[in-house]
């Protein structure tokens, strides 16, 4: 093909998914897509819902051990951020003596009651990795280890080079045909542009907390007599005759974005008020969305959506102590809420919401706070899920184990590739289609890690 000819198609691609997040538009493709789609069952609804802990938590504050000698290891090294034993919410449920902080409670209960598991010790790996590789440099690693921006693009895109694409996004490439709504992405943000759910094809569409944005003073009917001589106007140069394929192509992308922001707050007005109640931070408020946008999964005819919320402030160099207890209470809320509103919808069984971070952080204390690390826990909630276990390998919290790398920094033992794929089969990827979609899978040897 010649390169013009590929740098237009990669432009047209770009450009209209950066307006409507949408698959491709090609006749063939459309077809194929509606006629899987009409072959799907029509209750065959599930969501992911990844909520992005921005920063790197400290993930051995979030769930700390009970028993007498594990807790002793863990204060030891901890010293001045270790939570207090006496106020630790006991893990009742499950074969491992921890629990959750103090300010989780929330996430204890349904942790207790089977609707929310640990997965240990997870991160960003290529393929296995003990000390001894580590030190001699045996092994493939992700590039810029302990660097924000470099680990928060591997565990969203699994690739050690410069990505465009990440693995929601492969997988909504394969599984956008399962919506009849073709219009609509499969990916929806509430965290602005990510690389997670970008795709080849598939883009994701961006909301916010309250909805979409429509064109201010741009209505054609239902408000001032000016707002519709603005659309019309703006209509009318959207729909003029532009000679350059590149403004046909934008002006085109204009007037479909228009049409899909006023089709999804359409479907959003008509749903009934959810009767759960969010909290008013930006968590709260972007998942009282997510709820209210799979409330009008059938308005919107989509059977597969996966969403993307972000939650800042991980990067808890200083004043940890303070800050930790603020961050995991906001977290433990707004979770309990989203997961009663799913029961509302009577979706529960079919809504899965996981945590992803940058990293771990350091088992030491640098005096205020910790530092940047590797692996760290992950929280995976819903119906679906084998709640009330801990799965993977927790790791010693012991310096100088073999876990450690110096300065508790700890060997991940699960690589995102795992954690991903699992949740990816109980979505419904094709297993052929694995390899693609994580890259790094075939390094190891489990690929179902048995949450879902």
């Amino acid at each position: 093909m010649p390169k013009q000819n590929l740098s237009r198609r990669r432009f047209l691609h770009r450009s209209l998914a950066a307006c409507l997040g949408s698959a491709s538009f090609a006749a063939l493709s459309a077809r194929m897509q509606l006629a899987m789609a009409q072959t799907t069952a029509a209750d065959d609804y599930k969501a992911l819902v990844c909520v992005f802990l921005y920063g790197g938590n400290d993930s051995y504050n979030m769930i700390v051990p009970t028993g007498s000698g594990l807790y002793s290891t863990y204060a030891e090294v901890r010293q001045n951020l270790a939570v207090d034993r006496t106020k630790l919410l006991p893990m009742s449920a499950g074969s491992q003596p921890y629990g959750f902080h103090p300010a989780m409670s929330e996430l204890a209960n349904l942790y207790n009651n089977q609707k929310l598991a640990v997965l240990a010790n997870t991160g960003a790996l290529i393929e296995p990795v003990s000390k001894p590789d580590y030190q001699a440099n045996r092994v493939r690693l992700p590039p810029q280890l302990f660097s924000h921006n470099d680990q928060q693009n591997f565990v969203q895109s699994l690739s050690r080079d410069t990505a465009t694409t990440g693995w929601a996004g492969r997988a909504a490439d394969i599984m956008q045909s399962l919506n009849i709504n073709q219009q609509l992405s499969m990916n929806i943000s509430l965290g602005g542009n990510n690389l997670f759910q970008s795709g080849r094809d598939v883009y994701p569409y961006a909301v916010n907390g309250y909805g979409v944005d429509l064109l201010s003073h741009f209505k054609d009917t239902g408000g001032e007599p000016a707002d519709a001589t603005r659309a019309q106007v703006f209509r009318a140069l959207i729909e003029g005759t532009d000679q350059h394929i590149f403004q046909r192509e934008y002006a085109a992308i204009q007037q479909r974005a228009w049409a899909l922001a006023g089709d999804v707050k359409a479907a959003l007005d008509a749903q009934t008020p959810l009767q759960t109640t969010f909290p008013g931070d930006k968590l709260g408020t972007d998942l009282s969305m997510v709820a209210r946008l799979i409330s009008a999964r059938d308005a919107l005819d989509v059977k597969r959506q996966i969403f993307f919320v972000g939650m800042g402030d991980f990067d808890t160099h200083g004043d940890q102590a303070n800050r930790q207890p603020a961050l995991f209470r906001q977290l433990s809320q707004a979770l309990s809420a989203f997961q009663q509103a799913t029961e509302e919808l009577g979706l529960a069984e079919q809504v899965t919401t996981f945590t992803l971070s940058d990293f771990g952080r350091t088992l030491t204390s640098n005096g205020d706070g910790t530092d940047h690390a590797w692996g760290g826990h992950q929280l995976i909630m819903g119906g679906a899920v084998k709640g009330g276990e801990i799965y993977g390998q927790l790791p010693s919290l012991a310096l100088h184990s073999e876990d450690d790398i110096g300065e508790g920094r700890i060997i991940p033992t699960t690589g995102i590739d795992q954690y991903g794929a699992t949740l990816a089969s109980w979505f419904g990827l094709p297993s052929a289609d694995f390899a693609n979609t994580f890259p790094n899978l075939a390094n190891f040897s489990e690929v179902d890690l048995g949450f879902v």
